[in-house]
């Protein structure tokens, strides 16, 4: 993964409302309330921008074995 593929996965995330949340789960049969699609897009956004520092920090090579 490059670091345009990263920040394009991070837009993604960020652009993404509750309602697609509850949809794309809900075709995997998992249902969740607007509140709690709410927090689930939260703790992505923060995961996603950790694993992104770490990357960057550590380098490309901690990530390819």
């Amino acid at each position: 993964m490059n670091k345009k593929n990263i920040g394009n996965a991070l837009e993604t995330v960020g652009e993404m409302t509750p309602s697609q949340v509850i949809k794309i789960l809900a075709k995997h049969g998992t249902f969740v309330t607007e509140d709690e699609a709410e927090i689930i897009l939260d703790f992505v956004s923060k995961m996603s921008k950790i694993a992104v520092d770490q990357y960057l920090r550590l380098g490309k090579k901690a990530f390819e074995d």
